[in-house]
């Protein structure tokens, strides 16, 4: 197969050569895919990861912000669907035009949280904003929990594979995305894709961080909470309860600032984000 396999004509919205080597990078992508994560249907997934990898061409090898490894091939393949599910989703229904994210804003949807039901509202309450959000399972072995990046259309995508099925991870994964279209509007042409557990030293890595963390509980709030001290389920409540968020918040913060992921492990694992949105785990 060659350049002239991709005849197009002069006005269509493809460049035939950086088309093709878009095709053959999909192709080296998927070679090294196991089997059982290319999708039932191969050419499709083929076709999909070439148009999202054309759609990079201008920083062709900076796909990815993060250090991933291994399962770097896993991520262009799961991304690349996330983009044609948004590309979908905004043909298929006018999407707002995206006039700017705010910090305020963060704060208002964080407010669903205290009904772990409403969930299910969130893509709505952000398509309004002209922001599109995906959710598209990980593949296994994939070090990815979400994505954001920009359509042609400005409207940026958050994508969300739903790795780990707990509230608290939901939430921080979404705003730290979230935190990415207020503070690095303008970084958007190319996708920053997140690993959560990863050690963040990059400067917009940390910036959304800490954005997504005072979004979540805000700084003076989090100086005098009882159960940084107490370490007691009965102070998360209270205190969850005080703010109008969800306890399984307070508690994924505890964990991680303590190191101690034995803390609150029943309430963590109370509510399953996968069943809550799709009627399964």
């Amino acid at each position: 197969m060659s350049n002239d396999d991709f005849p197009l004509s002069p006005d269509c919205w493809a460049d035939a050569a950086a088309f093709y080597q878009a095709y053959l990078k999909a192709e080296d992508f998927l070679s090294r895919v196991p089997a059982k994560s290319r999708g039932v249907n191969v050419d499709r997934s083929l076709y999909d990861l070439t148009r999202h990898l054309y759609a990079q061409k201008s920083e062709p090898e900076a796909l990815f912000r993060a250090k991933l490894g291994a399962s770097e091939t896993l991520a262009a393949v799961w991304l690349s669907k996330v983009r044609t599910l948004a590309e979908w989703f905004s043909a298929a229904q006018p999407v707002p035009v995206f006039q700017g994210l705010f910090v305020d804003d963060l704060r208002g949807l964080i407010k669903l949280s205290a009904d772990p039901s409403r969930i299910t509202q969130v893509a709505s309450y952000l398509v309004e904003r002209g922001i599109i959000v995906i959710y598209e399972p990980h593949i296994p072995g994939m070090k990815v929990d979400g994505a954001v990046f920009k359509l042609a259309s400005g409207n940026p995508v958050i994508g969300m594979s739903l790795r780990y099925p707990r509230l608290d991870y939901f939430w921080f994964t979404l705003m730290h995305e979230l935190s990415h279209v207020v503070l690095h509007g303008d970084l958007l042409s190319t996708p920053i894709i997140d690993d959560m557990d990863a050690e963040n030293t990059d400067l917009i890595e940390l910036q959304a961080d800490k954005l997504a963390t005072d979004s979540l509980i805000p700084r003076g709030e989090w100086r005098s909470c009882p159960a940084k001290y107490s370490l007691a389920e009965r102070d998360v409540l209270d205190f969850a309860a005080k703010l109008g968020i969800a306890p399984q918040i307070v508690a994924g913060r505890l964990r991680r600032e303590f190191r101690r992921h034995d803390l609150f492990s029943e309430l963590v694992n109370r509510i399953n984000i996968r069943e809550t949105l799709f009627g399964s785990v």
